[in-house]
């Protein structure tokens, strides 16, 4: 699947010109690379990009196979690092708790 077209299919961004746009301004990483809208995405995959919350970074579990609700395309990917570019899975393990 093309990135642009599977940061639209995974309700990253409204439309796919606004993927492939965001990714011409290099504001999308793919593998901490920059990427090209055409660049094929697979399970595995890292993608960092900005959105309104900041700079996210998501791990692609599984390619969206028709279009989703955003609800059913949160389930694909697994963020990595969110708003901020704190690591969630590292912010879970160091918490002490109470």
């Amino acid at each position: 699947m093309r990135l642009d077209v599977g940061l639209f299919a995974l309700r990253r961004f409204k439309s796919r010109t606004q993927a492939a746009n965001a990714i011409e301004r290099g504001q999308v990483l793919l593998n901490d690379r920059p990427a090209r809208p055409g660049q094929v995405v697979k399970v595995g995959d890292r993608i960092t990009f900005l959105d309104p919350r900041g700079e996210r970074t998501l791990e692609i579990l599984e390619l969206p196979r028709a279009s989703l609700r955003r609800q059913d395309a949160e389930r694909l990917v697994r963020e990595i690092a969110g708003p901020g570019g704190a690591d969630r899975e590292s912010d879970l393990e160091s918490d002490p708790g109470p």
